[in-house]
Formats: C-alpha cells, structure tokens, sequence
C-alpha cells in the first residue's frame, strides 16, 4: 500500500511494447536497475507500469532490442498537476486547506477529564475557563505541569493529577482521596446540653455522658433538655463534692408524627404521538448552529430529538464541527379520566416514593396511618405516618453553677 502511494506520488505510465526481443528487453531492464510492475501479455507485445524516472531510461535499452514504446495510461501527482496547470483557483484552495488544517493541529479542540467523582467535569472546566485555558487555546501557550499544580491547588481532594497533550486534545486524569470526606465531630470540649429538636415521644434513649433530664416513654417538646451537660461529684458519704461541667452526649430516639396530604384531578393530558416526523439536519462549527430544512416549526405540539457526532481526523485529532439530525416527532395532547382503580395506583405510589424520601433521611416507618379517597373530580391522600428518628442537638450549657467543693473545715 505505501509503495503504491510513493508511485503516485512520483507519478508511473502503463506502457506497452513491441519487440522481437521481449525477452532481452526484460533482462537489460533488470540489469540496469529498471523496476517494472504488473508484467501482463497483450496481443504480441506486453504491457506494463514503469515509473515516471525510470521511463525516461528506457530509450538505450529501446535503441538496443529495437523495440517500440506505446504510453497507455499516465497516472500520478506529476501528470495531474500538468493537467490542472491553469486552474489556479483550485491549488490555491488546496494550500488554503493544508494551511487551515495545520493551524487547527497548532489548537486544543478537546479537552477530557477522567477519575473525578466529587468534582464534576464542568466543575474542572470552568476552573479552566478562569484560567484562560478553554477549547481553541494554542498548544504552546499550554503548560501541562502548571494546570496539574493548579487543579492540586484548587481542588484539595484530587490527590494526583496528570494533564497531557494528545493531537489536538487536553487529557486530564485525576485521583481524589476518598477517605477525605470530612467526618462530624460527635464529641466538643466545650460544655453542652443535648436538647430536642422535635417535639414526640422517647422510645430510646443511650447517655454516654451528662445526666438524662427525661426517660423512655416521656414526651418531649421542641428545646426541652433531654441530657444535661452537669455532673454531681459525690463522695463516699453521698454527699455533693462540686458540680462538673462537660459535653452532653447520648442517643435519643423518638416517634415523630408526620402530617401527610396530597391531591390530584382525576382529569389529565396525555401525549398521543401521531406518528409524522420531520428531520432537519444540522451543522455546528464552534458555537455556530446551522440548520438545513424547511424553516419554521412544522407541528403545533411536538418533541425534538438530536444526535450529533464530532468530527476527526484521526483518533486524537479533533475538530470544533459536529454533525447531526434533529427530529421532530408531532403529538396531540387528549384529556383522559383515571378510574378509580387507577387514582388509587397512582395515590400509593405516590405515598410509597414518600416514605422512601423518609427513610432515606435517616427515619424509620412505624406507623402509616394515611388513607386513599377518590371523589368525582379528584383523588386525596391525607393521614399521619409515624416514625423513628434520633433526636437532638448540642447547644452551650444554659447554667452555668459555680463549682461547690468542700473544705476540710466543713
């Protein structure tokens, strides 16, 4: 394949000879360094393909075998460029194009991140952005050591990043610290109260530290102090020695109500697709959209669906144009009923993805007292679910009591 680009690039003839002598004639080629290819009988002479250099060789050889040359075919960069001599307009916009295509080689048109999670892609691309690094930047106004230091810098959780230059696209691959995700302080040194933040009843309750103002089975109100953050030091004798200041700590659980209600109309609009569609194919080149169809919007009700693809010219070279097809897909809107058997599927659902929500913030169902009416025009969901959840914040120490020691006069 290659030596066949090089012959066209240097240019070759399709000949055919006539002589008495064939064979010499082959010979004498050989022996002079003459390559001949595609070797094929025709009628009493033979045809083949000589390049371009080598034909002009051939004449001593002819004189000697009296043989006679006929060109068949002139193929070639040489024999092209003869013909097209005086279309001047078009080697113009063959240089033009080899030009255009070298300065873009010169530009990043990509630029792919890879191993973030925390940190989301357009995250990373609009800390580029700020930093004057953005898709069409010359690569020698890039410094791959500097953008890794400074994606380190700004963002303290990517523990490794690598930034490299591949055609005309910015790779940058990064590693975060998974074991970075900070963790929350369950202890202060500071002296504390744990108080209720809800108002319901105490089902658990663990103190790990402080004195417990109230017991399983209480009612609490919301700011009411559930462990209090100061200790009596007793002696030996059960008699108070001072009071100690710390951090309330413990665990308390308790059963939260939760109000629930939720309405629809049984009435509602459904999408019908007709079926009719148009297309309208599209051109990107940078931030510029071209759109080839009829002009307009052809349906009064319609979705639009788009698929494009980016153009390169090889693996790693990409181009700022993308190409593609929108279609439009036409739709009329109908009124529609739910029956009753459906309102109430739809009602449950609805209370199902409710206390998923529930339980995904930490809370465990006990009870689910919600209840399902469907009326002539719409359907209502209204009740109480009951759940358990732990309860209770730190705040500062709400008395302060001055510390009572005894002396050894007392």
């Amino acid at each position: 394949m290659i030596d066949r680009i090089i012959r066209f690039i240097k240019g070759y003839v399709r000949i055919c000879i006539h002589s008495q002598e064939t064979e010499r004639f082959l010979n004498l080629c050989a022996n002079n360094g003459v390559l001949l290819y595609r070797i094929e009988g025709a009628g009493n002479g033979c045809e083949m393909d000589i390049s371009l250099s080598d034909f002009f060789r051939l004449q001593p050889i002819c004189r000697k075998t009296h043989t006679r040359i006929h060109i068949i075919l002139k193929r070639g960069l040489p024999f092209f460029f003869h013909r097209n001599r005086k279309r001047k307009a078009f080697f113009v916009g063959v240089f033009l194009c080899f030009g255009l295509l070298q300065l873009l080689s010169t530009r990043i048109w990509n630029i792919h991140v890879d191993g973030n999670y925390s940190y989301s892609t357009q995250s990373v691309l609009q800390y580029l952005e700020e930093q004057k690094i953005c898709h069409g930047i010359a690569k020698k106004d890039l410094s791959c050591a500097e953008i890794s230091a400074g994606i380190r810098e700004h963002f303290p959780d990517m523990i490794w990043v690598a930034a490299k230059i591949s055609g005309t696209r910015l790779l940058i691959s990064v590693q975060e610290n998974m074991d970075s995700i900070p963790q929350k302080e369950t202890e202060t040194e500071a002296p504390s109260d744990l108080v209720a933040t809800k108002e319901g009843q105490i089902l658990r309750m663990v103190t790990r530290q402080g004195i417990p103002q109230a017991q399983v089975g209480d009612m609490c109100e919301k700011g009411q102090i559930l462990i209090r953050g100061l200790v009596d030091i007793m002696d030996d004798n059960g008699e108070l020695v001072r009071q100690a200041q710390v951090p309330a700590d413990g665990d308390v659980y308790i059963k939260t109500a939760y109000p629930y209600y939720k309405e629809f109309p049984l009435t509602y609009k459904k999408r019908i697709y007709t079926g009719k569609t148009r297309k309208r194919f599209v051109l990107q080149i940078h931030s510029l959209e071209f759109q080839l169809g009829l002009p307009g919007q052809p349906f009064e009700h319609y979705d639009q669906v788009g698929r494009f693809h980016d153009l390169k010219l090889t693996e790693n070279f990409y181009l700022p144009v993308a190409y593609g097809k929108n279609v439009i897909h036409e739709y009329d809107i109908v009124k529609k009923n739910h029956t009753k058997e459906e309102a109430e599927e739809l009602a449950k659902a609805q209370i199902l993805d409710h206390l998923d929500d529930m339980m995904e913030k930490g809370v465990e169902i006990l009870e689910n007292n919600v209840t399902i009416e469907v009326t002539e025009t719409k359907c209502i969901s209204k009740g109480t679910v009951y759940g358990l959840e732990k309860n209770g914040e730190s705040v500062p120490l709400s008395f302060s009591a001055q510390p009572t020691e005894r002396t050894t006069d007392e």
